[in-house]
């Protein structure tokens, strides 16, 4: 039995998106879930990179859950919990909202098409070398490796992709997949990046928690980590505040965080992702 849902199209610096109601819909989640590859084929479907669902909450104003473009249930989406925010506030949610996402509580601040969403996520990189690359590996609502090289900037779309693709599949090293950063730096404050997202496949226009995993990494990698490649001396304790530009093929990404010095040990908190959130079209589809 086939069921007319509503439908809004959005997206974050061009990572896009099918946004649903689920209070308002009959299909349970998992049938959505099932319909999530239909829906974002970009020949067949609507397109999109994945499916955010809006649901209720008894702790916040809402929920949010997310199936990648394979179906496959994804952890925190940074982009799309910008545009479900900004989609929630046009329902009549408050500017200044809660929801939850997994275990975790997050807090948006809507700001007509710019938001801000505050994570709760305190990560801490874990640094490696594959194949004699630097990556940091950490979790910032979801699994991501960073590495960051100015010879990033020269590489081909198509010889990241291929790295991207080999490195997400090393199931030796990340049995559940991972996403993969590619960042160049243009100063200290400011990096290009580039990301390939699991569960899309390929690389996106921009990732929200891949340019927080690029931020957090490329602090550590210079201040908290004693070794290659930004090797120097260590800050004096203490904590600071930090704000870091993510360049994506889609368009910028601000990250600002708090780092915590102490010792050797430097932590991180009160980390936010800043960037906008964009209506495409609006619609119904039969499912």
């Amino acid at each position: 039995m086939s069921r007319t849902i509503k439908f809004e199209k959005m997206h974050g610096a061009g990572n896009d998106f099918v946004v649903i109601d689920a209070r308002t819909t009959e299909m349970p989640l998992n049938d959505i879930r099932k319909k999530t590859p239909a829906l974002c084929h970009r020949r067949t479907g609507i397109g999109a990179d994945g499916v955010l669902l809006l649901g209720d909450s008894d702790d916040s104003d809402f929920s949010m859950h997310y199936y990648n473009a394979d179906g496959s249930l994804a952890g925190m989406c940074g982009n799309g919990a910008r545009c479900l925010a900004r989609y929630a506030s046009r329902l009549g949610f408050h500017e200044k909202l809660t929801f939850r996402m997994g275990d975790n509580t997050y807090r948006a601040e809507v700001h007509d098409a710019y938001i801000s969403i505050h994570f709760p996520v305190s990560p801490r990189p874990a640094v490696k070398v594959i194949d004699d690359i630097t990556w940091c590996e950490l979790k910032p609502g979801t699994e991501h490796i960073v590495a960051i090289d100015q010879e990033f900037s020269q590489s081909s779309e198509e010889s990241l992709r291929a790295a991207g693709r080999q490195l997400r599949n090393r199931n030796d090293l990340f049995p559940n997949g991972t996403n993969v950063n590619f960042a160049s730096p243009i100063n200290q404050n400011h990096l290009k990046l580039v990301t390939y997202e699991r569960g899309v496949e390929d690389i996106t226009l921009a990732c929200g928690t891949g340019a927080i995993a690029t931020a957090i990494s490329w602090d550590y990698l210079k201040h908290g980590h004693d070794g290659p490649p930004f090797e120097g001396e260590k800050p004096e304790s203490g904590i600071t505040d930090h704000h870091i530009q993510l360049d994506s093929p889609g368009g910028p990404l601000e990250v600002t965080f708090r780092a915590n010095q102490k010792d050797s040990h430097r932590t991180y908190s009160n980390i936010q992702l800043h960037g906008p959130a964009v209506s495409v079209f609006s619609g119904e589809i039969e499912m």
